[in-house]
């Protein structure tokens, strides 16, 4: 807590796009929720009710005006408020790494060859992500511990986010940030705890204005703290394999897409050559643009992702810390 208001001292920008993400989220966003909910819609039943409509009428009007009032601005809101959240919170971390470390890891030299491996890392951890949050919402449904298992993998996913900013700055692959994260789940644990707390506690869109108030200081707590490795023991291993469902559910997708791809590829192929042996007859003309080449494109971004999902089993062997002070935990690939 001391390191977050020594960094919130320092850091002006911090502090501005700090209290930028609670005008947006707080009084904007959730302001407008909660004066439809507990003003305007009160006003509207206040109306109905001294009105000629039937009971039925009101119910039917009363859910028509909340539909609209969702359609035409609660989720534009929600996506425009995410979004520019999102390029707040990426400032506070590069700021708050700044003040850490000193300065940040330099880009590839090769521009290609760093958009490519950008691309590559960030199409496995959209995959990556998502699948872990189906399994999130999917441990919910067992029977009497699926509400804590819900909350547990809710803290991991946040924490997750948390670290992420300064993981990435630092250079380290996908599957260096999810080896990180299964070494240190219990101190990861407890770090998104708070967070998963408040997403659970509200509804849907309020519980969301809440967290990304709060998010831009638990960033700055994960720029500036070093996780901590717990001591192994019976009941606590070393490294849990919390991605392990997530990474065999991404790479079957990956693998369903790759079918696909490679079905209308060789069709395309095969049109191309039949088009070239009637050229040859005669028939004369040239080959217009088809599926062929989208498809070889789709192809190769497919077997970049597979690439990146098979990288882990030759690089990561063991545990350690690196020059900048993050702990950093390898282990084998699952």
């Amino acid at each position: 807590l001391l390191s977050l208001l020594e960094f919130m001292w320092d850091s002006e920008r911090i502090r501005v796009r700090t209290f930028q993400c609670f005008v947006l989220n707080c009084l904007l966003f959730l302001g407008s929720i909660l004066m439809m909910d507990y003003a305007i819609m009160p006003c509207i039943r206040l109306l109905l009710r001294h009105s000629p409509l039937t009971s039925r009428m009101h119910l039917s009007l009363e859910r028509l005006l909340s539909l609209l009032y969702q359609l035409l601005w609660v989720f534009p809101a929600y996506f425009i408020s995410f979004l520019v959240s999102c390029t707040w919170y990426q400032e506070i971390a590069s700021r708050a790494y700044t003040l850490r470390f000193g300065k940040q890891r330099q880009p590839a030299s090769n521009v290609v060859v760093g958009f490519v491996r950008v691309l590559r890392d960030e199409a496995w951890r959209f995959l990556l992500t998502y699948s872990f949050l189906l399994q999130t919402y999917a441990v919910r449904a067992l029977p009497f511990i699926g509400g804590f298992l819900h909350v547990l993998h809710l803290s991991w996913y946040w924490a997750f986010f948390c670290f992420e900013y300064a993981w990435a700055l630092h250079g380290w692959s996908m599957d260096d940030r999810l080896a990180a994260l299964e070494g240190q789940w219990v101190f990861l644990a407890g770090f998104g705890m708070p967070l998963a707390l408040l997403s659970v506690s509200f509804p849907t869109f309020v519980s969301y204005g809440v967290v990304a108030f709060v998010f831009p200081l638990f960033v700055v707590l994960a720029t500036t703290s070093e996780p901590r490795v717990h001591a192994p023991s019976t009941w606590l291993p070393r490294r849990l394999p919390l991605f392990a469902l997530s990474k065999r559910l991404s790479l079957w997708l990956v693998r369903r897409l790759d079918r696909r791809v490679k079905r209308p590829a060789t069709l395309g192929a095969g049109g191309g050559s039949r088009g070239r042996a009637c050229a040859s007859g005669g028939a004369g003309g040239t080959r217009g643009p088809g599926s062929a080449p989208s498809a070889a494109a789709t192809a190769a971004a497919a077997a970049a992702v597979r690439s990146a999902a098979a990288t882990p089993a030759h690089h990561r062997a063991s545990q350690g810390k690196t020059t900048d002070g993050i702990t950093r935990v390898k282990g084998k690939s699952d």
